[in-house]
């Protein structure tokens, strides 16, 4: 059986999503509703875990709003990110989920300087790069003849 690279990380990426996801449903599960700022945290757990899913899934809303997720490098650094927020001494779970996603994070890096020597891609050419639209209508250029009269800064006179 013959997996590519982008399978490998799909698996990963839904794997480090679904463990975040997991965390803040248990950590709901154990609150103590006496710290506002541990209610607004799982909150966020919960979103950020979602988003990174939904990236694996080419979700149009996410792709646009987090581009950040479509490189390896992007990813890796989302990956610690969230790892670094989740070390707590809170609970046992929380702490081996911020173990994984930290490996992960350096994996990703990993394959961002190997996708190059190897030529693997990580499912776009370049995430920063505006999309160009298709059927975009182009912005009005008037005319101007050569030798016309027109002088700069001034309406053109006919």
């Amino acid at each position: 059986m013959s997996c590519n690279i982008q399978t490998y990380t799909k698996i990963a990426s839904l794997c480090c999503g679904g463990l975040i996801v997991a965390m803040a449903i248990t950590r709901f599960m154990n609150m103590n509703f006496s710290q506002f700022q541990t209610f607004i945290l799982t909150i966020h757990y919960i979103w950020l875990g979602g988003v990174l899913v939904l990236s694996e899934f080419k979700f149009g809303y996410v792709e646009t709003k987090f581009r950040l997720l479509t490189s390896y490098c992007g990813r890796g650094a989302y990956c610690i990110f969230l790892g670094t927020l989740m070390i707590t001494n809170d609970n046992s779970f929380q702490v081996a989920v911020a173990i994984i996603l930290f490996l992960a994070g350096i994996g990703y890096f990993i394959l961002q300087m190997l996708s190059k020597k190897f030529g693997w891609e990580s499912g776009s050419k370049n995430p920063y790069e505006i999309p160009k639209q298709q059927n975009a209508q182009q912005a009005y250029v008037p005319n101007y003849a050569p030798g016309g009269n027109f002088q700069p800064g001034a309406p053109a006179l006919q």
